[in-house]
């Protein structure tokens, strides 16, 4: 019983007292903890777009009611999900993050786009994954699949928004 109590310890999350003052973020982030409201789609047509930099509390749909582009990846038809339109005027590494447990892919086309890079925020930054993925210049969808909360704050960063040009 020691042995798994111990175990329970390790694998708890932050306690809330360790994170009294929320973890500064640098750029691309910096703008994490501003947001708009949105509801994501069900369908790619009419979904509302993520703008590069401005994060959104985004309310979800039952997965299974979300008429994904192309199947996602784990839990797609378990939890929330939504869609979301992006548009690039030039090509980017550009990165998700999400505040929550979801599965977020990105389709160009009908083409699902392989993830680069996956990461986490800071800790007590309240972004739990950063998931990268270069992409060219045009209209992409970002899916939101397997989240077992019905919202999540999405946030869409370009690598090199606002670093030293050189």
């Amino acid at each position: 019983m020691t042995i798994l109590a111990a175990l329970l310890l390790v694998a708890a999350p932050v306690a809330a007292t360790e994170c009294a003052t929320p973890a500064s973020l640098a750029e691309p982030w910096t703008s994490w903890t501003q947001s708009g409201q949105a509801r994501a789609g069900a369908q790619a047509h009419g979904a509302p777009t993520l703008i590069l930099g401005k994060p959104v509390v985004a309310t979800l749909t039952p997965a299974a009611h979300v008429q994904f582009a192309t199947p996602p990846g784990n839990g797609a038809k378990e939890g929330h999900g939504g869609l979301f339109t992006l548009s690039l005027k030039q090509a980017a590494r550009v990165g998700i993050a999400l505040d929550g447990p979801a599965w977020v892919d990105v389709v160009t086309g009908t083409t699902t786009v392989a993830s680069t890079e996956h990461g986490h925020g800071p800790a007590c930054s309240g972004v739990r994954k950063i998931v990268w993925f270069d992409l060219p210049a045009g209209r992409h969808l970002v899916q939101i699949a397997g989240s077992k909360p019905a919202t999540v704050r999405v946030m869409a960063a370009d690598a090199k928004a606002n670093q030293p040009v050189g």
